[in-house]
């Protein structure tokens, strides 16, 4: 496997936990919002409820923001490790074979 084949692996791992985050945020803050949404419909509580809602979405975004933050910086570090390893080769292997 060359180089360039683990860069490609390693950006195609980034996209798609960054992908998967998105898509479980989604469905995160969907699922949260139900009860919610039918809790701020009573009309005593619907101001504390709303005040929870939006911190609930503000909650759950910031959980999903870090592991998206996280997974940057893990992509970041891989493509580190896979120059270093492949200047590590070329010098091992300066004609490449």
């Amino acid at each position: 496997m060359t180089k360039l084949d683990l860069m490609r692996i390693q950006l195609l791992v980034e996209e798609a936990v960054d992908n998967g985050a998105t898509t479980v945020e989604e469905i995160h803050q969907a699922v949260a919002a139900t009860p919610l949404g039918v809790l701020g419909q009573l009309e005593p509580i619907a101001g504390v409820v709303g005040t929870a809602q939006d911190l609930t979405a503000r909650s759950i975004g910031a959980v999903y923001d870090t592991i998206r933050r996280v997974n940057e910086q893990v992509g970041v570090f891989a493509e580190q490790i896979l120059m270093t390893q492949g200047e590590m080769a070329d010098k091992a292997d300066p004609e490449g074979q």
